[in-house]
């Protein structure tokens, strides 16, 4: 049972990567028809079969045995890629991962027979349907031949020939053209059809007008092809260098694929990576003479070019199950907390034995200690990251389908593909951005009428990007719609009585644009699928709050409209301001921290009864963390009040504090469920003398400052 079960785990990991796989190849495949994205699906629908045949889960090897017998049309130029077909192989996959997810729970399994129906109907073989030839399989003596011949110095050529409509006689006149290859041009490998279907009574003429050679010549393809359309009754004749996967998928032909399979798509998605994508590798498990002979004719040609590129095959990886990554994240704090304990004894010991050998041993062992922790703590962190591009890749086939219902063409480009976030955090953003891009499909790109009646392209852009700044990672979602309308957000926020009156006059511009991440707020006309219910910006702030991130809002009129989220790389170590409120230790997140100012005392100020301070010309609310946290007040003998100014959104406020205690890594632990929710307070951490200091939770504390704007 234990080995079935790592099957099973083995199998549902390999399902993910290849369903991921797919929605992406569908999506290209969309856009612009391309032989090599038509093999990439046929392997990942033929790997799955068989995968799901081996771990007899019938439902999804019944449902990839038909999609299979699609692709292998479309590869053989009998189906044309069209927008129904697109969404009948949209329709399958999601329906894979409908029975995907069924699976992991141990069913029970959706009915599928109807989408069977649709699939095999689709892809019904017409009643009368013209004989396309495909190369056979290779024998090992045609596979040594063409090694032979290659060998030698000839060039292997694939011939393909088409017989005109009026040649009465097609079969004497294939074997004629047979034979005068053989004759005048060199080794003729292989012919389909083969010279015994000529002699076969049974075939007719119209078996022979289309036929497929491989033929290996000192010519050039140049002086076959002319030579071969000058016979009579040859209406077609295309040569190309032989290669056997190539020739059964039809690459053969070199007309324009795209132009033979133009589509008009609803969405155009753009990825825009730093670094190349790796080339695809195609493989013919059926023909192992001729895979083996092919790789050693790459093996020998790549040998010969590029000898040094043996060494870089690329880096080698293994899974690692995510629990395992968790626990040693939690040994490395563990670490952390020691080594900042030591360096504490160093400087104890420094002071009380200055100049003695232990304390010089003991400062050596502790700097070197800090050292090694660090790199470690790094690797670590490395370990735990993912590019972004795992979060991007779901959301093409998302705006594809929104742009769809809503009767819009959209553009999604996507950027910094590269850029590294840790784990945790992808998953946690995940849901923010799907609202904001949801929104800007919604609300920010205008119908195509609307759009060209503006001046602007009927194809509406959005952009999506992420880039790392200051030890953070911003992502942005810009797009080039109609923008946010500041009195139309004020006027909607006062008929919803979300403000009064008196607020909506003291509003800035940018205030009355921040009014979106209100509760209950919304400006749709009606409520939709899409959007309109007044449940979304306001979740899309508190979950990116949550974890330690900012959101702003820039927009201009008919322009459109970017949302910025700036996050913190990881969730687990952080850096954090120490700073004492009484006798207590408490740590602030250096993300939140805009800045540390040291005021004197009269200059804080009331206003209409509340305390706020003047920091560059800007009215700031002033909380004294002592009251917040129900800490008395010292009497105080300095003249000068330590202040430190943070952010949670648009908002801002400035702490009062005791003491100041520096910029320290701190590790994130959990306060558990036995004290439950605290306000203000959002973890611990453990100092290096071992006491407990707690963390501000600052959206917390934001909150509950009156916000003023001047």
């Amino acid at each position: 049972m234990e080995d079935l079960s790592v099957y099973r785990e083995v199998f549902i990991e390999e399902l993910v990567d290849q369903l991921e796989r797919m929605d992406q190849d569908f999506l290209a495949l969309e856009q612009c028809y391309s032989i090599e994205r038509v093999q990439s699906l046929f392997r990942a629908v033929h790997t799955i079969k068989g995968s799901s045949a081996a771990m007899e889960f019938e439902e999804m090897k019944h449902l990839t045995h038909e999609i299979e017998y699609v692709l292998d049309r479309v590869r053989s130029d009998k189906l044309q890629v069209d927008q129904i077909l697109m969404n009948l192989l949209f329709q399958s996959l999601d329906f894979l991962k409908q029975l995907r997810d069924e699976y992991m729970k141990g069913g029970p399994f959706s009915d599928h027979s109807a989408l069977l129906a649709d699939i095999r109907s689709f892809s019904q073989e017409p009643k009368k349907q013209q004989h396309v030839p495909e190369l056979p399989e290779l024998t090992l003596e045609q596979a040594l031949k063409v090694e032979e011949c290659r060998e030698s110095g000839l060039q292997v050529w694939t011939i393909r020939l088409r017989l005109s409509a009026d040649c009465l006689m097609k079969g004497a006149r294939f074997h004629l053209v047979a034979q005068r290859l053989a004759e005048e041009f060199g080794d003729l490998i292989i012919s389909n059809p083969s010279a015994a279907s000529f002699m076969d009574s049974e075939q007719d003429d119209e078996w022979f007008t289309n036929s497929l050679f491989v033929l290996a010549s000192g010519n050039a393809a140049k002086e076959i092809e002319d030579e071969l359309l000058s016979y009579s009754d040859v209406e077609e004749a295309d040569v190309c260098i032989y290669s056997p996967l190539a020739s059964n998928a039809g690459a053969y032909d070199n007309s324009d694929a795209s132009s033979h399979y133009g589509m008009q798509g609803s969405i155009n998605i753009q990825s825009i990576h730093s670094t190349p994508s790796a080339p695809s590798i195609t493989g013919n498990p059926g023909n192992t003479d001729t895979s083996m002979s092919s790789s050693r004719n790459a093996a020998a040609e790549f040998k010969g070019t590029q000898p040094e590129e043996k060494q870089k095959q690329g880096p080698q990886t293994i899974r690692v199950h995510v629990e395992r990554l968790e626990q040693l994240m939690n040994l490395v704090g563990e670490l952390l907390i020691d080594q900042t304990s030591l360096a504490e004894l160093k400087q104890t010991a420094a002071q009380r034995f200055p100049g003695e050998e232990f304390a010089d041993r003991l400062g050596a062992v502790s700097d070197r200690m800090t050292r090694i922790v660090g790199e470690l703590q790094e690797s670590v962190m490395k370990a735990r990251m993912l590019p972004i591009e795992h979060l991007f890749n779901r959301f093409p086939r998302m705006v594809r389908d929104l742009s769809q219902k809503l009767g819009k063409e959209i553009e999604l480009v996507l950027e910094g593909m590269e850029t590294e976030l840790d784990r945790t955090v992808i998953e946690e953003i995940g849901d923010p951005l799907i609202h904001l891009l949801r929104n800007s499909v919604d609300h920010g790109v205008e119908m195509p009428d609307v759009r060209t009646s503006k001046g602007k392209p009927a194809k509406g852009r959005i952009r999506l990007n992420s880039f790392h700044e200051n030890n953070q990672v911003v992502i942005t979602i810009q797009d080039d719609g109609a923008g946010i309308s500041a009195e139309k957000v004020k006027a909607s926020a006062l008929h919803k009585g979300i403000i009064t009156e008196e607020e909506a006059l003291r509003l800035s511009e940018q205030d009355a644009i921040n009014l979106i991440f209100r509760p209950g707020f919304s400006t749709a006309a009606s409520v939709s699928e899409v959007s309109g219910r007044g449940v979304g910006m306001d979740i899309v702030r508190s979950q990116i709050t949550r974890l330690n991130g900012l959101i702003d809002i820039q927009t201009k009129p008919d322009q459109g409209t970017c949302f910025s989220v700036k996050l913190p790389l990881t969730l687990a170590i952080i850096t954090g301001l120490m700073v004492k409120v009484g006798e207590r230790d408490f740590a602030i997140p250096m993300n939140n921290v805009l800045e540390i100012v040291r005021l004197p005392v009269e200059e804080i100020q009331t206003i209409q009864g509340d305390t706020v301070v003047m920091i560059r010309n800007q009215v700031i609310p002033l909380l004294w963390l002592h009251d917040v946290l129900r800490y008395e007040r010292a009497e105080r003998s300095h003249k000068f009040l330590q202040i430190v100014v943070v952010g949670s959104a648009e908002k801002r406020v400035a702490l009062a504090v005791d003491e100041l205690r520096g910029n320290q890594e701190i590790v994130i632990k959990s306060l558990g469920g036995y004290l439950g929710k605290m306000d203000y307070i959002t973890g611990a951490t453990i100092l290096g003398n071992g006491r407990v200091a707690l963390i501000l939770e600052v959206t917390a504390l934001v909150q509950a400052s009156r916000t003023f704007r001047f």
